[in-house]
């Protein structure tokens, strides 16, 4: 069965709610009756076949009962192996309630006893012993320990191998890709899923097959594998959670058609995450083929499935404010839970289903602010009107009247239906969620004893994915309480403990499902902002007394954790090292500026260089507050980069002098006074579309007064490594014809012969620049710097950030564009030298890429080619530039970097003033997309 999706999304209501009785303690008792002593006194095969019965129906706690009482039985019969079996599925209970310490333990005895188990090369001990390393595998990846856990999926790997058991090594291949993605070796991972879909491809049309086809497809799902495309978007041959599901919806037509609608689901979840980032006419042909997949899946004769799917489209419908069609849907889904039986998907699905009713009720309710992290972002307008009520004027919803106490009675019965079924897991989810409802009806202390309650059981088991969420509630419901300043302290330690929590789960949040449809930007980044936001707003501005320090310093740290987790989300793997560097170790000249975009403001930090020579420590200030919105920030940047890109009109001026005003008027008198020469941007979401050097003070740019300027994602991001730059050897590749629909560069063989002249340089160009002639090169050539002249992208995703080298000589057809080389992919081309020679990449320069457009987070992606690459630096373009003038600023760079020893910040800076003083190219248009991020030295 395909998971629900979950919203993990924040939204607001305005009115009064009435308030909600007690009535947790008169919940209905809807649960499974207890397991009577009769079945308790079967004998031990029995009594294994009995629990394996209330495993499938999901009672994990009282098949784990059942199961220890089956490996009494075993044992007391001198029957290790079966004893091992039994073992092996009461880990599995064990760990699916989360008691791992008892898991690991039950584990541990099953593998000891296989160890002295009689007729060791029998079939049923060799699947016995496989099973158990699969077992281990998923207990060791729950704790953490991933290394582990691949290594015990690819010893059942190999024992299935053995056996000639097809579905036992489909299942634990694709158990390894769980644990490469959380290592973050997503290489190793896309191997694996090649390997199993050529084990598939092997396989005649069966139900193994087509099972087989639904689980990769989910896999590849979770991974973010959705669909294969080349340059020009034209869908090719390679694994593609979209391709593999089809195939297997076609084969399952054939052979196996019972399992039709789990695909459908599978199908719809994959529609829906393609939906994503998507221009607004591909995402809402993506969304309506998600619908036609869950309205397709709701004829399943499986209750479940029907249930995930009206689920679904009700979510579905309601992000496309198709009220009406919710009107009708809702009553269908409350009457299929009452007849459902009660498992943890039920029980999980009653809860989504009251969160679902809990954002429609706000929506009919909008006099009144209210949080909520589970439903769809509600925007304020211009109007001060709310996005998602606007639609509802004409629409009279009689699931209005939906009461608050009715959806908490529905959690109230999740609650008891868990401890029923001793889920702890589950409760923790189910009382917290309680704990939410009462936070939208601002009843305080209820909110915080239940939010409590679920966080004391999430700790418990050892839960940090819920309990990161209880923690950031119970910070909000503290804050929101009268008496703040007393509240102040112990919501900043609750947001604190969210934060921490987030820390731990940097590879479970990265490698979590994307059929949950988690997002990052509205799951987890609010939990930060809100902490900033709580660190501030009570520490004076241009004050440096100690504890303001403090203040100040723990604010930049959690701006720099944002920073690191939002690359985890990018990369999808917890993949980079974050060492905390002291600027003045590095550049005593050096100022860094971290503009922090708030709900409800914009607050500048400044990190400067101290006066006091005995001094290492920076001091850092705050600006006074910018009273800006998040909206009116966003949209202003916008503006800005839209007429940068106009080279024909001056209008940008006034809205650069707005931003210049924000970021830099009120420190410039720190600056001047601590002799700072270097600027250091830590830029915040939007920013990162628009350069730093554009910004105007109404009588100049900021590179015309004397500063350098660099980009980094965050000093504990910070490469510091050191090299001689005498004359450096480069490796210059780039291409100058049309490929596919890119057009030509012809200005790119003056840009590499203008390098040639500067620098010793080693030259791939055109038919020359092939994927494996780079990779060649760089092993071969020990070039510090690696000048990359061609087309390509930066996207908010790892899969959408890429370079284009010239297409494979084998493709014949004229029309297809060249490789792209996707961030992951040049990771690996330009590391394959670190390991056997000490001169690592110093200068990784990408002169003809851009952002992608209309997406608001692209900047990311060049701080992603800036960590992954292993250079010390990257120079990039924040938009397509002009040929010629790429081909001067270049020329000019190399001879400054060269023959100089200013900084690559200083030569980047002369480069740009040349063309500034050109009337030709005075427009920032020609001169300031260039930026350089990462170490500026």
């Amino acid at each position: 069965m395909s998971a629900l999706i979950v919203f993990a999304t924040i939204s607001q209501i305005t009115q009064p709610a009435a308030l909600i009785p007690n009535f947790y303690q008169v919940a209905v008792q809807n649960v499974t009756a207890p397991i009577t002593e009769n079945l308790l006194s079967a004998n031990p095969q029995q009594t294994l076949e009995q629990g394996m019965q209330l495993y499938r129906t999901e009672n994990f706690s009282e098949a784990a009962k059942l199961f220890q009482q089956a490996a009494g039985g075993f044992q007391a019969q001198a029957d290790h192996l079966n004893q091992a079996l039994a073992l092996n599925y009461l880990a599995l209970s064990e760990q699916q309630i989360g008691q791992l310490p008892q898991a690991q333990k039950a584990i541990a005895d099953s593998l000891a006893l296989l160890k002295i188990a009689a007729q060791r090369n029998s079939y049923d001990y060799l699947s016995i012993l496989a099973q158990a390393w699969n077992t281990q595998g998923q207990v060791q990846l729950a704790s953490g320990h991933s290394q582990e856990a691949l290594t015990s999926w690819e010893q059942a790997t190999a024992i299935y191998t053995k056996l000639g058991d097809d579905a036992g090594k489909i299942g634990s291949q694709l158990n390894q890709t769980q644990a490469l993605q959380a290592l973050g070796l997503y290489r190793r991972a896309r191997i694996t899923l090649i390997q199993v879909n050529e084990l598939l491809e092997k396989q005649p049309a069966s139900p193994l097959k087509v099972t087989g086809l639904l689980n990769l497809g989910n896999t590849l799902r979770l991974m973010g594998d959705l669909t294969q495309k080349n340059a020009e978007g034209k869908t090719i041959e390679q694994l593609g959670s979209l391709q593999v599901l089809e195939k297997s919806l076609s084969l399952a037509e054939q052979v196996y058609p019972q399992l039709i609608p789990d695909i459908q689901l599978s199908l719809g979840n994959t529609a829906q995450a393609l939906s994503l980032g998507q221009n607004p006419d591909e995402k809402h042909q993506k969304l309506a083929d998600a619908l036609a997949y869950y309205t397709k899946a709701t004829l399943a004769k499986s209750p479940l499935t029907r249930l995930q799917a009206k689920l679904n489209q009700m979510r579905l419908l309601m992000d496309q404010q198709k009220w009406q069609q919710v009107q009708s849907l809702w009553p269908e889904i409350q009457q299929q839970l009452d007849a459902v039986p009660v498992n943890r998907t039920t029980i999980y699905a009653r809860i989504h289903f009251a969160q679902s009713l809990t954002c429609l009720k706000q929506l009919t309710e909008p006099a009144r602010m209210g949080m909520n992290a589970n439903c769809p972002k509600n925007e304020i307008l211009a109007d001060g009107s709310f996005s998602n009520v606007k639609n509802l004027e004409t629409v009279q919803l009689t699931g209005a009247n939906v009461e608050w106490k009715a959806i908490g009675q529905m959690i109230a019965s999740a609650v008891d239906q868990a401890k029923m079924l001793k889920d702890r897991r589950a409760e923790a989810y189910a009382l917290g969620t309680l704990g939410n409802l009462y936070e939208q009806t601002h009843q305080w202390q209820e909110a915080q004893q239940l939010t409590q309650q679920a966080l004391k059981l999430a700790e418990g088991i050892g839960a940090s994915d819920i309990a990161y969420r209880w923690h950031w509630q119970l910070g909000r419901i503290l804050k929101a309480q009268d008496n703040p300043r007393r509240n102040e302290q112990a919501a900043i330690a609750a947001y604190t403990k969210a934060v921490n929590n987030l820390k731990l789960l940097r590879s479970d949040l990265v490698a979590i499902n994307r059929e949950v449809q988690f997002s990052f930007q509205e799951g987890v980044e609010p939990v930060y902002r809100e902490l900033v936001s709580l660190l501030l707003q009570n520490s004076p501005y241009q004050e440096d007394s100690a504890a303001n320090q403090q203040n100040l310093k723990t604010a930049r740290d959690v701006i720099e954790s944002l920073q690191l987790a939002e690359l985890d989300n990018f990369f999808r793997t917890a993949c980079l090292d974050a060492k905390p560097v002291q600027i003045d170790e590095i550049d005593p000249k050096a100022a860094v500026i971290y503009p922090i975009i708030l709900r409800d403001r914009l607050e500048v930090i400044v990190s400067l260089p101290n006066k006091a020579q005995n001094q290492k420590q920076n001091l850092l200030l705050r600006s006074k507050p910018i009273p800006v919105s998040q909206t009116e920030v966003e949209k202003t940047i916008q503006e800005l980069r839209a007429k940068l890109v106009t080279r024909s009109t001056r209008e940008f001026l006034p809205i650069s002098q707005k931003v210049y005003n924000w970021l830099i008027k009120d420190i410039e008198p720190q600056l001047q006074a601590h002799k700072v020469e270097n600027l250091v941007f830590v830029l915040d979401g939007a920013l990162r579309s628009v350069p730093m050097a554009a910004l105007h003070d109404g009588k100049e740019y900021l590179i015309q007064k004397g500063y350098n300027i660099a980009l980094t994602p965050g000093l504990h991001l910070l490469p510091t490594r050191s090299f001689s730059r005498e004359k450096p050897r480069t490796i210059a590749a780039g291409i100058t014809e049309a490929v596919g629909t890119f057009e030509g560069l012809p200005s790119v063989e003056q840009e590499i012969n203008t390098i040639k002249q500067q620098v010793p340089a080693r030259v791939l160009l055109d038919s020359q620049f092939t994927k494996i002639a780079l990779e060649k090169t760089i092993k071969s050539f020990g070039a510090p710097v690696v000048h990359l002249a061609t087309h390509g992208q930066f996207a908010s995703n790892a899969e959408d950030t890429f370079i284009l080298t010239w297409k494979n000589s084998q493709i014949k057809d004229p029309t297809l564009a060249g490789d792209r080389v996707n961030v992951n992919e040049l990771s690996s081309l330009l590391q394959t030298r670190e390991t056997s020679q000490k001169n690592a990449i110093e200068l990784l320069v990408l002169s003809a890429c851009q952002t992608a457009s209309g997406d608001k987070r692209a900047g990311l992606g060049i701080a992603g080619f800036a960590l992954r690459s292993g250079a010390r630096s990257t120079l990039a373009t924040l938009w397509s530039v002009d040929d010629q003038a790429t081909a001067m600023i270049m020329g000019e760079f190399y001879k400054q970097f060269a023959n100089t020893k200013e900084t690559k910040a200083e030569a980047l800076r002369r480069a740009q003033l040349l063309l500034l003083a050109d009337p030709n190219y005075r427009h920032p248009f020609y001169w300031a997309p260039y930026v350089l991020v990462g170490n500026w030295l």
